[in-house]
Protein backbone atom coordinates (compact mmCIF):
# COMPACT_ATOMS: atom_id res chain seq x y z
CA UNK A 1 0.00 0.00 0.00
CA UNK A 2 1.06 3.56 -0.69
CA UNK A 3 -0.38 6.65 0.99
CA UNK A 4 0.01 10.07 -0.63
CA UNK A 5 -0.25 12.99 1.77
CA UNK A 6 0.56 16.56 2.67
CA UNK A 7 2.20 16.67 6.09
CA UNK A 8 0.03 19.56 7.27
CA UNK A 9 -3.31 18.16 6.07
CA UNK A 10 -5.47 17.04 9.04
CA UNK A 11 -7.35 14.54 6.87
CA UNK A 12 -4.02 12.97 5.94
CA UNK A 13 -3.00 12.92 9.59
CA UNK A 14 -6.17 10.95 10.39
CA UNK A 15 -5.00 8.15 8.13
CA UNK A 16 -1.35 8.39 9.20
CA UNK A 17 -2.45 8.26 12.84
CA UNK A 18 -4.56 5.17 12.22
CA UNK A 19 -1.73 3.46 10.37
CA UNK A 20 0.51 4.20 13.33
CA UNK A 21 -2.04 2.93 15.86
CA UNK A 22 -2.43 -0.39 14.04
CA UNK A 23 1.22 -0.57 12.97
CA UNK A 24 0.19 -1.17 9.37
CA UNK A 25 2.92 -1.51 6.79
CA UNK A 26 2.34 1.33 4.32
CA UNK A 27 4.65 3.48 2.21
CA UNK A 28 3.86 7.12 3.04
CA UNK A 29 4.69 9.54 0.22
CA UNK A 30 4.81 13.26 1.00
CA UNK A 31 3.63 15.24 -2.00
CA UNK A 32 4.64 18.74 -3.11
CA UNK A 33 1.94 21.38 -3.44
CA UNK A 34 0.87 21.50 -7.11
CA UNK A 35 1.99 17.96 -7.97
CA UNK A 36 0.01 14.73 -8.09
CA UNK A 37 0.83 11.01 -7.93
CA UNK A 38 1.48 9.40 -11.32
CA UNK A 39 -1.06 6.71 -10.45
CA UNK A 40 -3.84 9.29 -10.81
CA UNK A 41 -2.82 10.57 -14.23
CA UNK A 42 -5.56 12.93 -15.38
CA UNK A 43 -8.32 11.05 -13.59
CA UNK A 44 -9.17 14.04 -11.38
CA UNK A 45 -9.81 17.67 -12.26
CA UNK A 46 -7.87 18.60 -9.13
CA UNK A 47 -5.68 16.63 -6.76
CA UNK A 48 -6.79 16.13 -3.19
CA UNK A 49 -5.23 14.21 -0.35
CA UNK A 50 -5.08 11.71 1.23
CA UNK A 51 -4.86 9.10 -1.51
CA UNK A 52 -4.40 5.42 -0.69
CA UNK A 53 -3.12 3.14 -3.43
CA UNK A 54 -3.74 -0.57 -2.87
CA UNK A 55 -2.23 -3.23 -5.09
CA UNK A 56 -4.64 -6.17 -5.04
CA UNK A 57 -3.06 -9.60 -5.49
CA UNK A 58 -5.60 -10.67 -8.11
CA UNK A 59 -5.47 -7.43 -10.12
CA UNK A 60 -2.75 -5.89 -12.25
CA UNK A 61 -4.04 -2.38 -11.69
CA UNK A 62 -4.03 -0.89 -8.17
CA UNK A 63 -7.21 0.52 -6.64
CA UNK A 64 -7.29 4.08 -5.30
CA UNK A 65 -9.21 5.56 -2.37
CA UNK A 66 -9.55 9.22 -1.36
CA UNK A 67 -11.78 9.95 1.64
CA UNK A 68 -9.97 9.68 4.99
CA UNK A 69 -12.81 7.97 6.88
CA UNK A 70 -13.38 5.50 4.03
CA UNK A 71 -9.67 4.70 4.05
CA UNK A 72 -9.70 4.15 7.82
CA UNK A 73 -12.76 1.91 7.56
CA UNK A 74 -11.01 -0.18 4.89
CA UNK A 75 -7.75 -0.41 6.83
CA UNK A 76 -9.61 -1.47 9.98
CA UNK A 77 -10.71 -4.61 8.15
CA UNK A 78 -7.19 -5.83 8.86
CA UNK A 79 -7.66 -7.98 11.96
CA UNK A 80 -8.08 -7.21 14.75
CA UNK A 81 -10.37 -4.17 14.27
CA UNK A 82 -9.47 -1.15 16.40
CA UNK A 83 -12.55 1.05 16.18
CA UNK A 84 -16.20 0.48 17.00
CA UNK A 85 -17.42 3.04 14.47
CA UNK A 86 -16.21 5.34 11.72
CA UNK A 87 -18.50 8.36 11.91
CA UNK A 88 -17.31 11.51 13.68
CA UNK A 89 -19.86 12.85 16.14
CA UNK A 90 -22.05 15.73 15.01
CA UNK A 91 -20.86 17.78 18.00
CA UNK A 92 -17.19 17.42 17.00
CA UNK A 93 -17.94 18.07 13.32
CA UNK A 94 -19.68 21.30 14.28
CA UNK A 95 -16.86 22.29 16.64
CA UNK A 96 -14.21 21.73 13.96
CA UNK A 97 -16.27 23.75 11.48
CA UNK A 98 -16.43 26.64 13.94
CA UNK A 99 -12.70 26.46 14.62
CA UNK A 100 -11.58 26.28 11.00
CA UNK A 101 -11.88 29.98 10.07
CA UNK A 102 -10.08 30.89 13.30
CA UNK A 103 -7.28 28.35 13.05
CA UNK A 104 -6.70 29.19 9.39
CA UNK A 105 -5.57 32.69 10.41
CA UNK A 106 -3.08 31.15 12.86
CA UNK A 107 -1.82 28.12 10.95
CA UNK A 108 -1.39 29.19 7.33
CA UNK A 109 0.96 32.08 8.21
CA UNK A 110 3.23 29.70 10.17
CA UNK A 111 3.40 26.88 7.63
CA UNK A 112 5.96 28.57 5.33
CA UNK A 113 8.35 28.64 8.31
CA UNK A 114 8.17 24.90 9.02
CA UNK A 115 10.08 23.45 6.06
CA UNK A 116 7.07 21.34 5.16
CA UNK A 117 7.64 18.78 2.38
CA UNK A 118 4.59 20.09 0.48
CA UNK A 119 6.27 23.52 0.27
CA UNK A 120 9.71 22.21 -0.67
CA UNK A 121 9.95 24.04 -4.00
CA UNK A 122 9.91 27.79 -4.62
CA UNK A 123 6.91 27.34 -6.93
CA UNK A 124 4.96 25.45 -4.27
CA UNK A 125 5.80 28.01 -1.60
CA UNK A 126 4.88 30.99 -3.79
CA UNK A 127 1.63 29.35 -4.92
CA UNK A 128 0.72 28.48 -1.33
CA UNK A 129 1.32 32.00 -0.04
CA UNK A 130 -0.62 33.58 -2.90
CA UNK A 131 -3.61 31.27 -2.47
CA UNK A 132 -3.65 31.68 1.33
CA UNK A 133 -3.47 35.46 1.13
CA UNK A 134 -6.66 35.35 -0.92
CA UNK A 135 -8.28 32.76 1.33
CA UNK A 136 -7.55 34.70 4.53
CA UNK A 137 -8.65 38.05 3.14
CA UNK A 138 -5.31 39.52 4.21
CA UNK A 139 -1.64 38.68 3.85
CA UNK A 140 -0.16 35.99 6.04
CA UNK A 141 2.09 38.67 7.57
CA UNK A 142 -0.93 40.73 8.55
CA UNK A 143 -2.57 37.65 10.07
CA UNK A 144 0.54 36.91 12.13
CA UNK A 145 0.35 40.35 13.70
CA UNK A 146 -3.18 39.55 14.89
CA UNK A 147 -2.18 36.31 16.64
CA UNK A 148 -3.43 37.45 20.05
CA UNK A 149 -6.83 38.34 18.60
CA UNK A 150 -7.35 34.93 16.99
CA UNK A 151 -5.82 33.08 19.93
CA UNK A 152 -8.52 34.29 22.31
CA UNK A 153 -11.19 32.81 20.03
CA UNK A 154 -9.29 29.55 19.61
CA UNK A 155 -8.85 29.15 23.37
CA UNK A 156 -12.61 29.41 23.85
CA UNK A 157 -13.26 26.74 21.25
CA UNK A 158 -10.65 24.37 22.67
CA UNK A 159 -12.19 24.55 26.14
CA UNK A 160 -15.48 23.40 24.65
CA UNK A 161 -13.83 20.69 22.54
CA UNK A 162 -12.05 19.25 25.59
CA UNK A 163 -15.41 18.66 27.26
CA UNK A 164 -17.18 17.39 24.13
CA UNK A 165 -14.64 14.68 23.30
CA UNK A 166 -14.31 13.75 27.01
CA UNK A 167 -10.54 14.06 27.22
CA UNK A 168 -10.56 13.21 30.92
CA UNK A 169 -12.27 9.85 30.38
CA UNK A 170 -9.71 8.83 27.77
CA UNK A 171 -6.77 9.84 29.96
CA UNK A 172 -8.00 7.87 32.99
CA UNK A 173 -8.80 4.84 30.83
CA UNK A 174 -12.56 4.76 31.39
CA UNK A 175 -13.21 4.72 27.64
CA UNK A 176 -11.44 3.34 24.59
CA UNK A 177 -9.95 5.36 21.78
CA UNK A 178 -12.50 6.18 19.07
CA UNK A 179 -12.73 7.93 15.72
CA UNK A 180 -13.39 11.27 17.46
CA UNK A 181 -9.98 11.02 19.12
CA UNK A 182 -8.29 10.46 15.78
CA UNK A 183 -10.12 13.42 14.21
CA UNK A 184 -9.49 15.68 17.20
CA UNK A 185 -5.80 14.80 17.43
CA UNK A 186 -5.34 15.44 13.72
CA UNK A 187 -6.54 19.02 14.26
CA UNK A 188 -4.82 19.58 17.60
CA UNK A 189 -1.50 18.40 16.19
CA UNK A 190 -1.61 21.34 13.78
CA UNK A 191 -2.06 23.76 16.67
CA UNK A 192 1.28 22.64 18.14
CA UNK A 193 2.93 24.98 15.63
CA UNK A 194 1.42 27.99 17.43
CA UNK A 195 4.05 28.96 19.99
CA UNK A 196 1.71 31.35 21.80
CA UNK A 197 -0.96 28.69 22.37
CA UNK A 198 -0.97 27.05 25.79
CA UNK A 199 -3.11 23.92 26.01
CA UNK A 200 -4.75 23.04 29.30
CA UNK A 201 -2.76 20.46 31.28
CA UNK A 202 -5.16 17.67 30.33
CA UNK A 203 -5.33 18.66 26.68
CA UNK A 204 -1.53 18.78 26.43
CA UNK A 205 -1.30 15.31 27.96
CA UNK A 206 -3.99 14.10 25.55
CA UNK A 207 -2.10 15.46 22.54
CA UNK A 208 1.26 14.11 23.73
CA UNK A 209 -0.24 10.69 24.46
CA UNK A 210 -1.87 10.38 21.04
CA UNK A 211 1.27 11.65 19.30
CA UNK A 212 3.21 8.85 20.97
CA UNK A 213 0.58 6.18 20.25
CA UNK A 214 0.10 7.18 16.61
CA UNK A 215 3.79 7.84 15.92
CA UNK A 216 2.84 11.22 14.42
CA UNK A 217 5.22 13.93 15.61
CA UNK A 218 4.09 17.37 16.71
CA UNK A 219 5.41 20.57 15.12
CA UNK A 220 8.13 22.89 16.24
CA UNK A 221 6.38 25.98 17.67
CA UNK A 222 6.49 29.13 15.56
CA UNK A 223 6.16 32.50 17.22
CA UNK A 224 4.18 35.15 15.35
CA UNK A 225 6.81 37.76 16.06
CA UNK A 226 9.64 35.75 14.48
Amino acid sequence: MKLYVFDSCPYCVRVRAFIGLKDIKCDVNYMVFGERPKILGSALEYFKVPVLEIQEMESRSPSVMFESLDIIRTLDQIEPPLLGGYLISEALEQRLAQIKPISAQLLYPRMPKLNLPELATSYALDAFIESRNKMLGQTIHQALKKTDQYLLKLDEQLMLMEQEIDVDAYLVGSRNLNINDIAAFSELRSYSMIAELVFSEKMQLYVDTLSSRTKVDLYAPINGSE
